[in-house]
């Protein structure tokens, strides 16, 4: 998917006549995303149900999420 973005941002970029560098994350930079966005996602996620915050806990929610397509693109992407 981020080779994909790339790609599309790229043509984009030629069109407009416009030189921007994208970054390409390894997968071990990809992997520690995932791993960070698990531990903040969790945390929001319980803090939103221990204080009664919809919003901790649908941002937990998102960021878990989050987690997991990161997790899969560094597999995808990688392999």
């Amino acid at each position: 998917m981020i080779k994909e973005l790339n790609q599309a941002c790229e043509k984009l970029n030629h069109t407009l006549g416009v030189s921007v560098k994208l970054p390409n994350p390894e997968k071990k930079t990809l992997k520690a995303a995932a791993v960070c966005n698990l531990i903040v996602g969790a945390g929001l996620a319980a803090a939103g149900i221990a204080f009664s915050s919809k919003f901790c806990t649908v941002l937990g929610g998102v960021s878990v999420i989050s987690s997991v397509v990161l997790r899969k693109e560094s597999r995808r992407d990688h392999e």
